[in-house]
């Protein structure tokens, strides 16, 4: 653990020193575009906007335009994005849950989780060429249907952080899951820091994604199943590689200790750390976007006797993790393609707007494996489509259907059990841009004894302000 301590203090360390050489150094690509950009003309001649590592949002126009419910405060949200690089949004999801067969109880289960998300683009406020400061903070509150279902696997994702590990269903005050930095050094890399929320908007995949907001509600159609063993919001250091615009690669070496109810210092020299890599790459069949990713991610000098303390819902029964090993992995990857569109679309799609981009028709799959010495599920399988514009005159609408397969380790008891699956189906009623009402249908495979298999209903109202 001391060797993990060391790296955050180098990486840390190297972090702040680049920032400062790069405010002093006139030749970095990054720099070098905002110095464009300032000497550009527009119009009567005065100088354009800085550039900025983020875009400005949609927060003018009428409330059927625009992307968010608070709208633009008589242009002063804009003017604040544009002169100060200053961007905030809440967003807010209230759901219902409830089984309609089987399951431990048909009591309806209302909850709801808001998410203040806060943005200060120093290159674009004209403080730091390649800067950007982001917050994240979360509240719960009520109950869900997480525990009602016979798996150990979340079937509603929004609702699993932030996590209240005493008491699951008791909700949150507030927790701050995420507060990092980003230093851009060029064009093709930089470097992040801070307390990191590992699971960001959701899984780089067109169709799976969004964080159980948005698309699929249950936790293995938004990620690896396996990757459950992995805080949800802890400290960290990394980098990020932009070889061009097709390709993404980030790694991370971050601390294994669960932090969202803390400030990640706590118990931080006992908990072990984890590494993480993922490599991305988006590509274009016969005109169609289509995308992969990859990922592995290595657990050290860790306790995994003591499993069932760090996930963040109860293990399935007879769980008996090896008190032997110091160590775990976790290995899968992720597609999606487009196999029919009517819009055209040149570029790499954004991944992390938790939405379909484009109106028409996909695929998606997911594969992902795991230590089973040490990890309940040692393999999760999903695979699935999504449609966004399928009925006339609802272009915005989105739909999907996803199945998913994870199969338990068959060390000591739970090898006795038998693995879990699952389908879902969802329909995303767009009654604004910025207010989105879901129906989702699920029917989970029960792997508890005395629980029978879950057919569930769920609703979901989402709205940003």
């Amino acid at each position: 653990m001391k060797k993990f301590i060391f790296a955050v203090l180098i990486c840390g360390c190297f972090l702040s020193f680049s920032a400062v050489a790069e405010q002093q150094d006139s030749d970095d690509p990054v720099a070098d575009k905002e110095a464009t950009a300032e000497e550009a003309a527009d119009g009567g001649g005065k100088p354009a906007m800085p550039p900025g590592i983020l875009p400005i949002p949609n927060y003018s126009g009428p409330i059927g335009v625009r992307d968010y419910l608070a709208g633009d405060f008589k242009g002063q949200r804009t003017q604040r994005a544009n002169d100060n690089g200053f961007q905030w949004d809440i967003d807010t999801v209230t759901w219902t849950d409830q089984a309609l067969d089987g399951g431990e109880t048909k009591d309806i289960e209302l909850g709801g989780n808001l998410t203040y998300n806060v943005n200060w683009d120093l290159m674009r406020a004209d403080i730091l060429p390649g800067a950007l400061l982001t917050l994240r903070a979360e509240s719960r509150w009520g109950s869900s249907g997480i525990l009602n279902t016979g798996q150990a696997v979340p079937m509603n994702t929004a609702a699993l952080t932030p996590t209240n590990y005493t008491d699951f269903d008791d909700g949150y005050g507030l927790a701050l899951t995420q507060l990092s930095y980003l230093q851009m050094l060029s064009t093709k890399f930089g470097l992040l820091a801070g307390k990191l929320d590992l699971f960001g908007n959701g899984d780089t995949n067109e169709f799976a994604t969004g964080r159980g907001r948005t698309q699929f509600m249950n936790w293995s159609l938004n990620y690896g199943t396996a990757n459950l063993i992995v805080p949800a919001s802890t400290v960290g250091v990394g980098m990020v590689i932009l070889p061009n615009e097709r390709w993404n690669i980030v790694t991370m070496l971050t601390s294994a200790t669960e932090c969202v109810s803390s400030n990640c210092f706590k118990d931080l020299d006992d908990k072990g750390g984890i590494s993480i890599t993922s490599v991305g790459y988006q590509y274009q069949v016969g005109g169609l976007p289509g995308g992969v990713t990859g990922n592995f991610i290595y657990l050290f000098d860790k306790d995994f006797e003591k499993l069932d303390g760090i996930l963040p819902v109860p293990p399935p029964p007879g769980l008996e993790p090896s008190p032997d090993k110091d160590h775990s992995w976790v290995a899968g990857g992720t597609f999606w393609q487009y196999i029919s569109t009517s819009e055209v679309h040149e570029g790499p799609l954004n991944l992390m707007n938790r939405r379909q981009d484009l109106a028409g028709w996909g695929i998606f799959g997911r594969l992902t494996f795991a230590d089973d010495e040490t990890n309940p599920w040692k393999t999760s399988v999903a695979l699935g489509l999504g449609a966004r514009g399928v009925i006339g005159g609802r272009p915005d609408d989105e739909f999907g259907v996803g199945y998913f397969y994870n199969s338990l380790s068959d060390k000591g008891l739970i090898g006795r059990l038998d693995s879990g699956q699952g389908v879902e189906g969802y329909y995303n009623v767009t009654v604004l841009p910025s207010l989105r009402l879901s129906l989702n249908l699920q029917w989970i495979k029960s792997v508890r004894p005395r629980i029978d298999n879950t057919f569930a209903l769920s609703t979901r109202l989402q709205m940003v302000f």
